[in-house]
């Protein structure tokens, strides 16, 4: 019982450690999928700022739509790594509530067995005292005789 709740100590220390990775992960994905929000956002104001000339001229035509094109293709790109990293956030965020679950559900077994421990503990100092203090009564019986 002497190595039980250190043993628990550690692992409840463990666990808060992983809670806490967790919790940076989620924070850096969300970052990522907020990365991509405005990449795509800008993107999408880039190929909106792309003016049609009003010039008939094939070349700046063509130019126009390729450019076009290759920001498209980029933008379709960014909502690709966009919704995995969402994806990838919605997985994490779940694994972090089941971590934290676990690691609370240890914390109130270690705090259960803190309690008995300690009550253990009163129990013994009380019997203790109770033991002395028949003692000194008994004395004190004896001398009265």
């Amino acid at each position: 019982m002497s190595q039980f709740i250190p043993t628990l100590e550690q692992l409840r220390l463990l666990r808060q450690r992983s809670v806490q990775d967790l919790q940076l992960q989620l924070a850096s994905q969300r970052q990522r999928c907020q990365r991509y929000e405005s990449n795509i956002s800008t993107l999408t104001s880039l190929a909106a700022g792309v003016q049609d000339s009003s010039e008939y001229n094939p070349v700046l035509m063509s130019n126009h739509s390729g450019y076009k094109r290759n920001i498209q293709r980029v933008i379709d790109w960014q909502k690709q790594e966009q919704a995995l990293a969402k994806t990838e956030a919605k997985k994490l965020q779940g694994a972090l509530l089941a971590e934290a679950k676990r690691e609370k559900s240890l914390e109130l077994v270690l705090d259960g067995h803190k309690r008995a421990q300690a009550l253990d503990r009163q129990r013994s100092e009380q019997k203790n005292t109770d033991a002395i203090s028949a003692q000194c009564w008994l004395r004190q019986r004896l001398a009265e005789q």
